[in-house]
């Protein structure tokens, strides 16, 4: 029997259909549309305000909820752009309507938002630009209602949890979502006096926790606003019980923990940079969307042994490819400074990894720390 369960059934596959005759995008198309990614967004956003079936897309539902799509729409497409990376783009669509459309934002938003994006594409970029890109927003339109089938049948990807620790996982999980802090406490105080390693209960309880609470806010059944409360919980929680963990007194060496610019989820960056402090290791960590300059200023004021770079969502990859470069340059060919990059994005979507141009790609805290400690200390 497998050490791990999944406490749900397992995803439903549902595929789209990639034309074959749509043709590849030119880098200098790509960064056009990556340089005016923000301001297209922007447009897009004024032109489905004025949409005449607005109120019929969003069902009562705050306009931002469409226009921080809008902006996210804007990033994810610079990095299927920029990588040529069409399959990320066949495997998310549905994904994208599948959240959305839990949130109760009709299907027919996304056709209408299609057709203002062509519109604003062939505003924006010159023409030979926009037409090696057009084709693929013509794609999108097409097989719209391919799209709503597959969401249809779009099962997001369950938790995955060790056996032996299931149960006590499934309590947690519930007084979290419940609100329940002591309860919480209680149960984790629990495993850690049982001999459970601090980095062992986040990544074995908390790490599914939250991509479960994720899970459930795609299919409508948390909020924003308990989602929300709950990765804050998850917060304070875990900061109490890191002070009542032993700290070590020699030093391992200096490391570096960022969330990239732009990105917000930094819950992963907290986490190994609590499991590497633990193991003594002296850790600068910068907290969520930090600059590209701020991250290279603070390598290069105490140059570390490593830089760990977390990345929670595909559209913020190229952030991290310009974070690793501005690194390489700043420290120098001679650097002996590892650069590791993490997190979500990664995880789900793993042929993005090699594009980044990182040493190496850890998946979990607990990796991160097995790796450090083959590292002589700096």
């Amino acid at each position: 029997m497998s050490d791990y369960t999944r406490l749900q059934s397992a995803p439903e596959t549902s595929m789209l259909t990639l034309d074959p005759g749509l043709p590849t995008v030119p880098p200098r198309a790509a960064d056009s549309f990556d340089a005016n990614a923000r301001s297209m967004a922007g447009r897009v956003s004024q032109l489905m305000a004025r949409h005449p079936d607005l109120d019929a897309f969003l069902g009562g539902l705050p306009f931002r909820l469409i226009e921080s799509n809008h902006r996210n729409h804007a990033a994810f497409m610079s990095e299927v752009l920029r990588t040529n990376n069409l399959d990320l783009l066949v495997d998310t669509l549905p994904w994208a309507y599948f959240a959305y459309t839990n949130q109760c934002v009709s299907v027919d938003y996304f056709a209408a938002e299609l057709e203002i994006w062509v519109q604003v594409i062939g505003e924006f970029l010159p023409e030979e630009d926009a037409e090696a890109i057009l084709p693929i927003y013509r794609w999108m339109l097409r097989v719209h209602p391919e799209t709503v089938e597959a969401a249809a049948h779009y099962r997001s990807e369950p938790a995955l949890v060790s056996a032996d620790h299931a149960a006590v996982y499934v309590e947690i999980l519930e007084r979290l979502i419940a609100g329940d802090h002591p309860a919480v406490i209680e149960h984790c105080r629990s495993l850690l006096h049982g001999g459970m390693t601090f980095s062992h209960l986040l990544q074995s309880i908390f790490y599914p926790a939250m991509v479960e609470i994720g899970v459930r806010w795609e299919q409508g059944r948390l909020s924003v606003a308990l989602e929300h409360q709950a990765t804050a919980m998850v917060y304070r929680i875990l900061s109490a019980l890191y002070y009542e963990q032993p700290f070590p007194s020699a030093g391992r060496g200096r490391a570096l923990v960022a969330s990239v610019a732009d990105e917000f989820h930094e819950l992963g960056a907290w986490m190994v940079t609590t499991c590497l402090d633990l193991d003594g290791w002296d850790v600068t960590y910068l907290p969520r969307d930090c600059t590209l300059e701020q991250v290279v200023a603070a390598a290069v004021e105490r140059p570390p042994a490593f830089v760990a770079l977390s990345v929670g969502l595909p559209s913020h990859v190229q952030s991290a490819r310009e974070t690793v470069s501005a690194l390489r340059e700043a420290l120098g060919p001679a650097s002996s400074t590892k650069i590791l990059v993490g997190g979500r994005a990664f995880v789900t979507t793993p042929s993005l990894v090699e594009s980044v141009g990182a040493d190496l790609f850890l998946a979990d805290c607990e990796a991160a720390v097995v790796w450090a400690r083959t590292l002589e200390a700096s």
